[in-house]
């Protein structure tokens, strides 16, 4: 049925309820059980379409026009057949007479004759004359009791559903049967009206093929259980092995008797005989297999077998071996359980191998880490005894621990090693140094400059009112002059380039300007280049620099073009001067582009890093304090230079 199926007008008041799929077909659905059926219900059929039932008239509709079709001879008309038409009229004739009795026993009135059976008076009339119709069949054995519909039906739906199952015995309906088959077959027999509706019917088919089923089974495992000791007993005796098929079985066993009888279920029995065989030899099996592996597991931990040895020569270790020997049932063991045993041993050798270097790692990243506290320790008293400073070089340092046997302990360590240790150090003293500066600088009123002394510095202190000791001083001092310095030098070698760029965008502007010959004087040339923006930013010196360069660039392309000229003769070499000429002209044209591109690079790059530098500058001391913050354990992963060597040996939680 369609799901898209709508209801249609309510047919009777019953349960069931007439609708129409997507399609536009008629079918039925009870409210209740919820079935669904494409022929109209008993309920809701008129007598006449109940009688007209037991006929083999069927009615159909094309086009919303009806037409009846003769299901035992296939013949098709559109008009009410003859035998329906007087069905329907004596249809109608028993319908009148039993509202005329209703009347009658409704107002008291006595009724003139007893009240007919009208299915029994249809089926005497016109149902009667298409028995004949029907195709011959066998005659069926004298049943010891014949079962017939009594007067007023069947007390209950189990007699009925007894007497409609008798009906399928009576002709031959076994489980083979379809259900339309089936129906075809005992539609007009007189106990297909034994149950009323057509699901009782079908539920007592299902019934009854399988009560056939299940007493066909129960005989078929009788016969097998009389046959089974006695064809076992022939299986044991003929030497029926557990590979044997039922061609083989066949050939050995073609004049026993019970073979004989045993048609159907010799093939069961069979199959269930070397089945059996199948699984005490998989049995067997496998008890000698966990024998042959534990006899091996224990052999195999009494050899000399290591973590490094293969497979291979495990395998002759194995085998050549007292224990294995002595066993005959190792003899027989498969190569792969052999291996498999194998196996498992190895990976418990590996695993404690593992166990092993790894507790050996970590010992000896211990004595790593203690020889490098150690080392430690040496620098702080060196520190301590003013031999490191800040300014200490790892030379001068070298030969006052070179005989320390807290550094000769570390000396081949994995890890960091005394070079990386001490740096680190020594850039501890620096920010140490550089924090100590800033904190004085940020408490002077003037600022410090690269011309202030010493002397200048500690009478500025003396105004500003810090007391801190004169090596404090100086040492405050020499860290802002340095980094004063370094400023310094940073600045004039940016300022370098500038008048470098400047002078060369001045020498680019002279290559456009007309009027300037090689044999052209800086005088001569001065009003042509006065106006020019180039030329106005640049000092004096840097203007004729400029020049001169250019002059002499001027004058190596003269000789060369002279040079080109004297060895051309002819209208040829005339024609590959030009070409040279063009060409020079064109890589000295993309040799001054590409000239200019870097220039323009270098302005750009030049004016990025001094705003990254002013900004730098300007973040200085957010820096150094956030700096201080810092436990010497968060410094030193950043400050850590770790050795080529450090990288093939595994590091210690917690350390670099």
């Amino acid at each position: 049925m369609s799901a898209s199926a709508s209801p249609a007008p309510e047919a009777a008041a019953s349960q069931w309820k007439e609708y129409k799929n997507a399609e536009g077909r008629i079918y039925w659905s009870h409210a209740i059980t919820k079935q669904s059926v494409w022929e109209k219900p008993n309920e809701l059929r008129t007598p006449f379409e109940r009688a007209m039932g037991k006929t083999p008239w069927k009615q159909y509709t094309s086009g919303g026009k009806p037409y009846y079709v003769n299901s035992l001879t296939k013949e098709t008309v559109w008009n009410l057949p003859p035998d329906l038409v007087k069905l329907q009229q004596e249809v109608e004739a028993l319908e009148l007479a039993k509202r005329e009795r209703e009347h009658r026993k409704a107002t008291g009135q006595a009724s003139p004759t007893p009240e007919p059976d009208s299915d029994s008076d249809v089926e005497g009339g016109v149902l009667t004359r298409y028995r004949g119709h029907v195709a011959p069949t066998r005659t069926p054995e004298p049943e010891p009791e014949v079962v017939t519909i009594p007067h007023g039906g069947f007390k209950n739906v189990a007699d009925a559903e007894d007497a409609f199952m008798y009906l399928l015995k009576r002709e031959g309906i076994d489980e083979t049967w379809t259900w339309d088959a089936a129906m075809r077959k005992v539609v007009l027999d007189p106990l297909f009206k034994a149950l009323e509706t057509l699901s009782q019917k079908q539920t007592a088919f299902e019934k009854w093929q399988a009560q056939l089923v299940r007493e066909k089974a129960a005989a078929r495992d009788a016969r097998i259980a009389e046959l089974r000791p006695k064809l076992r007993r022939l299986f044991a005796q003929g030497g029926i092995k557990s590979y044997h098929t039922l061609k083989t079985a066949d050939k050995l066993f073609a004049g026993d008797k019970y073979w004989r009888r045993a048609k159907e279920e010799r093939r069961l029995l069979l199959e269930e005989y070397t089945t059996e065989l199948r699984m005490h030899e998989a049995n067997a099996l496998r008890q000698r297999k966990e024998h042959c592996v534990n006899a091996l597991s224990k052999i195999i931990k009494n050899l000399n077998i290591t973590v490094a040895t293969r497979w291979h020569d495990a395998r002759d270790i194995i085998t050549k071996s007292d224990a294995f020997s002595a066993d005959p049932q190792l003899a027989k063991m498969e190569p792969l359980d052999m291996l498999t045993v194998y196996d498992e041993y190895a990976r418990a050798l590996e695993r404690e191998f593992d166990e092993e270097s790894r507790r050996l790692r970590a010992e000896a990243r211990r004595r790593a880490r203690k020889a490098r506290d150690a080392f430690k320790g040496l620098l702080r008293e060196l520190r301590d005894q003013g031999k490191l400073t800040r300014t200490s070089k790892w030379k001068e340092t070298l030969p006052l621990i070179r005989d320390e046997e807290r550094y000769t302990a570390l000396l081949g360590v994995p890890g960091s090693t005394p070079l990386e240790l001490w740096m680190d150090a020594v850039d501890d003293m620096q920010l140490a140094a550089e924090e100590r500066a800033a904190k004085i600088e940020g408490a002077l009123k003037s600022e410090v400059t690269l011309e202030t002394t010493s002397s200048d510095f500690s009478t500025l202190c003396m105004e500003a009112g810090v007391t801190v000791s004169d090596e404090a001083k100086l040492e405050a001092f020499e860290v802002i002059h340095a980094r004063l310095a370094k400023i310094a030098a940073e600045e004039a070698k940016r300022a370098e380039r500038r008048r470098r760029h400047r002078i060369e965008d001045l020498r680019d502007a002279l290559r456009r300007v007309r009027g300037i010959e090689a044999e052209t004087t800086y005088d001569a040339a001065l009003p042509l280049m006065s106006d020019m923006t180039e030329f106005k930013v640049l000092e004096d010196e840097d203007r004729r620099a400029a020049f001169d360069k250019h002059i002499r660039r001027l004058k190596d392309k003269l000789e060369q073009s002279r040079d080109r000229r004297m060895s051309i003769d002819s209208d040829r070499e005339r024609d590959r001067r030009r070409e040279l000429w063009d060409k020079d002209r064109d890589r000295e044209r993309d040799r001054d582009r590409d000239r200019d591109w870097r220039d323009r690079r270098d302005r750009d790059r030049d004016r990025d890093r001094d705003r990254d530098r002013d900004r730098d500058r300007r973040d200085y001391d957010r820096r150094e304090r956030s700096r201080r913050d810092r436990s010497e354990d968060d410094r030193e992963p950043k400050r850590r230079r770790v050795s080529p060597a450090s990288s093939k040996h595994e590091k210690e939680e917690g350390e670099i």
